[in-house]
């Protein structure tokens, strides 16, 4: 956190925190639309090699004359991913908390891509008073925060306010939030589920 004192930090010292925060929560918001856009462009140039592999093993063209997309926002994609999952680890380190720890790439599933998104997006609001001056994650936030912001520009995103709990169906209660349960096999797995309820949201998730 770089917090440099105003005039009016003078009269109020903890403004330019309070500034801070609400620019830190901004750009972690921003996470789980801005993964999904890069990743949906990220996803392309993978997409179209299959295909041509597809066409190539049927006779119907040859791969070498074919053009490959592999354009700056597909390194983009990459540079959030990594950075994110770097700044968790960190972050995670230094706030002595266990964060979320991200697949090494960019999964191939968007929708799972965007579910941890919002499990990293999460973590880092929950963490955000903790947060001190370390030089790294200092560097870290930095980076990710540009990341997030050219990316949000260039594929126009939009902006993401903070969101309230979505209505339980089953329950009624505003209390559905995406979380970590068990899964079939024994292993923890991101779902959408009713913090008050216990109700799941998420296809093959234990009830």
């Amino acid at each position: 956190m770089n917090v440099e004192l105003a005039p009016v930090d003078a009269i109020d010292p903890d403004a330019a925190y309070r500034e801070w925060v609400d620019q830190y929560l901004w750009h972690v918001d921003q996470l789980p639309n801005v993964v999904q856009a890069t990743g949906t462009v990220a996803m392309a140039p993978r997409r179209l090699r299959a295909a041509q592999l597809r066409e190539r093993v049927s006779g119907g063209g040859y791969i070498d004359n074919m053009p490959v997309v592999d354009g700056p926002e597909s390194r983009n994609a990459a540079a959030v991913w990594q950075v994110l999952r770097s700044y968790l680890t960190v972050a995670s380190s230094r706030v002595g908390v266990e964060a979320p720890i991200l697949p090494p790439g960019l999964p191939d599933d968007i929708e799972l891509a965007r579910l941890w998104a919002y499990s990293a997006n999460e973590w880092l609001a929950a963490a955000v008073y903790d947060i001190r001056d370390w030089p790294d994650l200092t560097a870290l936030e930095a980076e990710l925060f540009r990341l997030i912001r050219r990316a949000r520009t260039r594929l126009d995103t939009g902006t993401v306010r903070r969101a309230r709990p979505e209505w339980c169906t089953t329950c009624g209660e505003e209390g559905v939030l995406v979380d970590w349960i068990d899964g079939p096999d024994g292993e923890p797995i991101l779902t959408k589920g009713c913090k008050v309820c216990g109700q799941t949201y998420t296809e093959g998730a234990l009830p």
